[in-house]
C-alpha cells in the first residue's frame, strides 16, 4: 500500500513476487517512494535484510514499525472519513461513507493490502488531520499499467539526472545541472516546476496502453507542425505561470499569504490565453487540442470556479499597489476603511508639525529638515551634523533630541511625539485587522484548492509536451514519430518487431562536436529476435544497445525518438545487465552483484520485455563466463523468448541457434596496414567479429611499449597454441573449441562439432592440433639466422624428440 500526501491518493494491491522482489522493486521506483514501511520484527530475517537492500538501493528509507500499527480492524471507519466529504449531512453522510468503501470492497478483503493500507494511514496521519477528510481516492494499484524500470535499469540508461534520487519528486538544482547526459536533462525544456515534476514521474511510469501513448504523440506532432503555437505557449504563458501545486498545498493548509494568492490570481488570469492558443491550432490539431485541454481548462475557469476566485481577489486586494506590497483593499471592509481614514488623517497632522517645524528652524522641507520613522522612535524629524549646528539653540531650547550620531540628530517634540503614538496605536490596529481579514480571504480561497490542482496538472501536461516537441525539433536532426504496435488481447503471441532506423543515442547526439554514426536496429521475431553484437572495445557496442533501450522508453514516455523511421512493439518491461558500480557499497563482488540482477531478469522477464546484456561472465574465468553467457542466452531465446541485445567478447556465442532467431552483428573498426593504427568506425555490420582489439585499445591508452609488446606476444602465442611451458599446453579456449582463427562458418560449427564426433574423430581432431603445435614450433625458430646445416639439424633434433616420434605412431596408426 501507499499514500502520496501531495495529491492524497492511496493505493493498494497484492502480488506474487519472487525472491528477488522484482515487481515490488520496480513499484517503488515508479512510484517514487520515500520511505517504505515494514514490521520491525522481521527487518531483522533473511527476506528483511532483502528488501531493505532493495529500498536503500531504490533511494528510499526502511522505517520499522511496531506489528499493531499492521492490524486492519480500524481501517473502514479510517476510509469513511477520508473517502466522504464532510459536508456531507449526518444521514446522508454515513450512507454515503458505507457506499464508498463498499465499493472498494474486494481490495480491502485482500488481508495483506489491507494490514499494509493500515500501517500507511497510521504512520501518516491522514485520517486524524480534518483537512483530508471527503479529499481522499482510494485506487487499487495496477502493477502492469506501467513499463517495469527497476534502479539498474534506471541507472544503466541514464534515464535520471546522476546526483538525483530515483525517491525524489524533482531533481536538485545541482542534479539539474549536472544531468544533461540523462534522458531527463535531454527532455526537460519545461517552463514551469509542475512541468519538471511530472516529467520526472513520467520517466519513472513509462505507458504500456497503445491509446495513451497515441494520445500523447498525437499533441507533439500537432506542437511540432505548429511552431507558432508552441512558441507562444512557451515563451509568453507557461514561462510566466507560478507553481500552483505547491501554492495550492499552502492554501489547503491555511498557510498562504496574499502574495501567494496573487501568484495564483496571475496562473488563473493566463488559462484563458493558454485555452485560446490550443483552440486557434492550425488544421485537424485545434479540434484535437481543445477536445483534450481547453474545453477542461475554460469550464474551470467560468463564473463557478476560477471566475469567482478572480473576483474575490479583486474585490479583496488592492491590485494597483502590486509588486511593491501586497495589502486587502480598504473597500473590502468597512472597519479597515474607517483604520484607513484615520491613519490618513493623523498622517496629514504629522505632516503640518514636520511644517511648522521647518518654518520654526528656518530650514527647507524636505532638503535639510527630513520627517523619518523607525520602530524604535516612531516619527521623528531629522538634521545633519553640518545643519545642526546653525539651529542648535531653537532645537536644545524647545525640541527633545532622541539621537545624535555622525549621520546626524533625530529629534521630536511635544505634539509630534502624541502624534506618532497615535499612529503606531492606528498601524497596529490596521495590520490587526487586515490579519483577520486575510485569514478570512485564505479561508474562503481554499475552496477552490481542487480547482487549481486540476488546472495545474492540465498545464504540467500541456508543458511537459511542449517540451518533447521543442526537444524534438531543435536536436542537431529531427526526432521522428514512432509507430506503436501492442498485442490485442494478453493471449496474442508477440508476433511484432522493434524497427529504429538510423537510430541514434540521443545524450551522445546534443553533446557539442559530436559527429555521432547513426545505426539500424531490426528486431523481428524468428529473424533477428536475439541480437548478439561483437567488436572491438570502444567500437560502440554498449551505446548501440543502450541507445535501443532509451529509444524505447522515450517512445512510451510519449516523445518523438532520434531515428529516420520508427516502429516499436510495446514493452512491458526493460531489463538492463550493464554494470555493477555501486557493487562495493553493497558488500558485494562485482561478479556476485552481476549474477544477482541476471537471475532476477531470468525469473521476471516476459515474451513482451525488453533484455539488455553488456560483457555478461567477464568477472570471472574465461571457461565459467563463456558457459554461463552461454546457458543465459539459450534461456533467454529459447525460453523466456523475448527480444535481447547481447554484447560480448565471447565470440564463440555466435554460434547459438534458436527458433525466436539469432542474429550476428558486429562494429566496424579499420586497421591501417601502414601505421598499424586502430580506427573505430562505429558502424554495425551483420556477422560476427572473431578480434577484440583490446591491445589496439591499450596502444590508445598509452600503454608503455615494452607492455605492448609483451601483449602481443602472448597473444600470438595463444593464438598460434604455442605457449612455452613445459608442463600445461594449450591454454587457451582454442583447445576445447578449436584456433581463434579461421572462418566464420568453422567457428560457428566448432562446439557442436565436439560434441558430435565420434571415439575416431576426436583422435583424429586431436593429433591435428599436435601437428599445428609440431608446426608452429617449427615457424618460431629463427631460421633466418641459422646456416642450412644448422637448421637441418635443429629439424632433426625435433623429429626424434618422444613426443614427435609419439605423434608419428598415432597417426600411422590412426583409423
Amino acid at each position: 500500500a501507499y499514500a502520496t500526501l501531495t495529491t492524497r491518493e492511496l493505493g493498494a494491491c497484492e502480488f506474487v513476487d519472487d525472491e528477488h522482489f522484482c515487481t515490488l522493486e520496480a513499484v517503488i521506483c515508479q512510484l517514487g517512494t520515500k520511505e517504505c514501511l515494514m514490521p520491525r520484527e522481521s527487518m531483522a530475517t533473511p527476506e528483511g535484510k532483502v528488501l531493505r537492500h532493495i529500498v536503500e538501493r531504490c533511494g528510499a528509507l526502511a522505517t520499522g514499525r511496531r506489528t499493531s500499527d499492521f492490524d486492519s480492524r480500524n481501517l473502514e471507519s479510517d476510509l469513511e472519513r477520508l473517502l466522504v466529504a464532510e459536508r456531507t449531512p449526518m444521514s446522508a453522510g454515513t450512507a454515503a461513507a458505507t457506499a464508498e468503501v463498499e465499493l472498494h470492497r474486494s481490495l480491502l478483503e485482500k488481508e495483506g493490502a489491507a494490514a499494509t493500507l493500515a500501517a500507511v494511514l497510521r504512520f501518516s496521519e491522514l485520517a486524524t488531520d480534518p483537512i483530508n477528510h471527503g479529499r481522499c481516492t482510494l485506487v487499487t494499484h495496477d502493477t502492469g499499467r506501467y513499463m517495469r524500470l527497476d534502479s539498474s535499469a534506471l541507472r544503466a540508461l541514464n534515464v535520471l539526472p546522476e546526483k538525483a534520487s530515483i525517491s525524489s519528486a524533482a531533481p536538485s538544482a545541482a542534479a539539474e545541472t549536472a544531468g544533461s547526459f540523462s534522458i531527463y536533462g535531454l527532455l526537460n525544456r519545461c517552463c514551469s516546476a509542475m512541468g519538471r515534476r511530472l516529467l520526472l514521474r513520467w520517466l519513472k511510469q513509462p505507458l504500456v496502453d497503445a491509446e495513451e501513448i497515441s494520445g500523447r504523440h498525437d499533441v507533439v506532432e500537432a506542437l511540432v507542425d505548429d511552431p507558432e503555437a508552441r512558441d507562444t505557449l512557451r515563451r509568453v504563458h507557461l514561462r510566466s505561470l507560478p507553481d500552483m501545486e505547491r501554492l495550492t498545498r499552502k492554501l489547503e493548509r491555511r498557510r498562504a499569504t496574499l502574495l501567494d494568492l496573487c501568484r495564483l490570481y496571475q496562473a488563473s488570469t493566463a488559462i484563458p490565453h493558454i485555452a485560446e492558443v490550443c483552440v486557434r491550432m492550425k488544421d485537424r490539431y485545434g479540434l484535437m487540442m481543445s477536445s483534450r485541454y481547453s474545453s477542461a481548462l475554460l469550464k474551470l475557469h467560468d463564473e463557478e470556479h476560477l471566475g469567482r476566485f478572480e473576483a474575490l481577489l479583486e474585490a479583496a486586494v488592492d491590485l494597483d499597489r502590486i509588486p511593491d506590497e501586497y495589502v486587502v483593499s480598504p473597500s473590502y471592509d468597512e472597519e479597515l476603511g474607517k483604520l484607513k481614514k484615520l491613519k490618513d488623517a493623523a498622517s496629514q497632522e504629522i505632516h503640518k508639525v514636520f511644517e511648522s517645524s521647518a518654518e520654526d528652524l528656518c530650514t527647507p522641507v524636505d532638503k535639510v529638515l527630513k520627517l523619518e520613522h523607525n520602530n524604535m522612535h516612531g516619527w521623528y524629524l531629522r538634521l545633519t551634523k553640518k545643519d545642526e549646528v546653525t539651529v542648535r539653540k531653537k532645537l536644545l531650547a524647545n525640541y527633545q533630541v532622541l539621537e545624535a550620531k555622525k549621520d546626524g540628530t533625530k529629534f521630536t517634540n511635544k505634539q509630534l511625539r502624541a502624534l506618532s503614538c497615535k499612529r503606531t496605536d492606528l498601524d497596529r490596529m490596521y495590520a490587526s485587522q487586515q490579519r483577520q481579514l486575510v485569514e478570512r480571504i485564505v479561508d474562503v480561497a481554499s475552496s477552490f484548492a481542487d480547482v487549481f490542482l486540476h488546472v495545474s496538472a492540465i498545464c504540467a501536461e500541456v508543458d511537459v509536451l511542449t517540451s518533447f516537441a521543442e526537444v524534438a525539433i531543435s536536436a542537431p536532426e529531427p526526432f521522428v514519430r514512432p509507430t506503436m504496435t501492442a498485442k490485442k488481447n494478453i493471449f496474442e503471441a508477440d508476433t511484432r518487431e522493434i524497427y529504429l532506423g538510423g537510430s541514434r543515442h540521443p545524450c551522445i547526439e546534443a553533446q557539442e562536436g559530436s559527429q555521432f554514426i547513426a545505426n539500424t536496429c531490426k528486431l523481428e521475431q524468428g529473424n533477428s529476435w536475439f541480437q548478439i553484437i561483437t567488436g572491438p572495445n570502444m567500437g560502440g557496442k554498449s551505446t548501440f544497445i543502450r541507445q535501443v533501450g532509451v529509444c524505447i522508453i522515450m517512445a512510451q514516455v510519449g516523445s518523438f525518438v532520434p531515428c529516420n523511421m520508427a516502429k516499436i512493439a510495446i514493452r512491458d518491461a526493460i531489463f538492463a545487465r550493464v554494470g555493477a558500480g555501486d557493487c562495493q557499497l553493497r558488500g558485494i563482488s562485482t561478479f556476485m552483484a552481476e549474477m544477482l540482477e541476471t537471475s532476477a531478469i531470468l525469473k521476471s522477464a516476459t515474451s513482451s520485455s525488453l533484455i539488455i546484456i553488456d560483457e555478461l561472465g567477464r568477472g570471472t574465468s574465461t571457461y565459467d563466463g563463456f558457459g554461463l553467457a552461454w546457458a543465459i542466452s539459450q534461456h533467454i531465446s529459447n525460453n523466456i523468448k523475448a527480444p535481447c541485445l547481447f554484447a560480448t567478447h565471447f565470440h564463440e556465442l555466435t554460434a547459438i541457434q534458436s527458433p525466436e532467431g539469432v542474429s550476428n552483428l558486429h562494429v566496424d573498426a579499420k586497421i591501417s596496414m601502414e601505421s598499424r593504427k586502430l580506427t573505430m568506425l562505429y558502424r554495425l555490420l551483420p556477422g560476427a567479429c572473431d578480434q577484440s582489439f583490446g591491445i589496439q585499445c591499450a596502444e590508445f591508452a598509452r600503454f608503455p611499449a615494452d607492455v605492448l609488446r609483451i601483449a602481443q606476444e602472448k597473444a600470438t602465442e595463444l593464438d598460434n597454441f604455442s605457449v612455452n611451458t613445459s608442463e600445461v599446453k594449450y591454454t587457451s579456449l582454442d583447445q576445447h573449441y578449436g584456433p581463434r582463427g579461421g572462418d566464420e562458418s568453422a567457428k560457428r560449427k566448432r562446439i557442436d562439432d565436439q560434441e558430435e564426433k565420434t571415439p575416431e574423430e576426436k583422435v583424429r581432431s586431436q593429433n591435428s592440433i599436435r601437428v599445428r603445435q609440431f608446426l608452429a614450433d617449427f615457424m618460431a625458430l629463427p631460421l633466418h639466422e641459422y646456416p642450412p646445416a644448422e637448421v637441418l639439424c635443429r629439424l632433426q633434433q625435433m623429429i626424434t624428440e618422444p613426443t614427435c616420434r609419439q605423434l608419428l605412431t598415432d597417426m600411422i596408426d590412426e583409423p
